[in-house]
């Protein structure tokens, strides 16, 4: 029963890790991206709720509550990175700009502007959430 808590941890690790060889290391890998990255190819987040509702699904049953109530949240998690969080990032970039331009002598902190994921990153953790789970299920506990 703890491989069900653990499939989704180790998958968003790996995702993880694969964002940092598709985006951190190419653009001055640092740390940082490890642990405070919201954007990039491919989203852990959804990977993580994607593995999640599908060790649900496959242990307790497609139509259990269990799995409903997976599913609905891998569905909020996805619209979140895909709308509002995007959105954020999308002012991030204005903020910062005009913070540049208008406040060129002043020292300011500025906005994370990498925040949410484009449709091609979500696309992206969902399959590898999905498949790498499923993997992982079946060598671990399907057995």
């Amino acid at each position: 029963m703890y491989l069900l808590i653990i499939i989704p941890i180790v998958v968003a690790a790996i995702t993880q890790a694969l964002k940092l060889i598709t985006d951190g290391i190419p653009k001055n890998f640092t740390w940082q991206h490890l642990i405070s990255d919201y954007g990039g190819m491919p989203s852990s987040h959804t990977a993580f709720v994607t593995s999640l509702a599908t060790v649900v699904g496959l242990r307790e049953g497609l139509d259990s509550a269990a799995f409903a109530i997976a599913f609905v949240l891998m569905l909020v998690v996805i619209r979140d990175a895909i709308g509002f969080r995007r959105e954020i990032g999308r002012n991030a970039v204005l903020t910062n700009y005009l913070a540049k331009n208008l406040l060129k002598d002043k020292k300011i902190n500025l906005l994370t502007e990498r925040v949410g994921h484009k449709l091609s990153e979500v696309i992206a953790g969902l399959v590898l959430g999905g498949a790498l789970s499923a993997i992982i299920f079946f060598i671990f506990i399907a057995i």
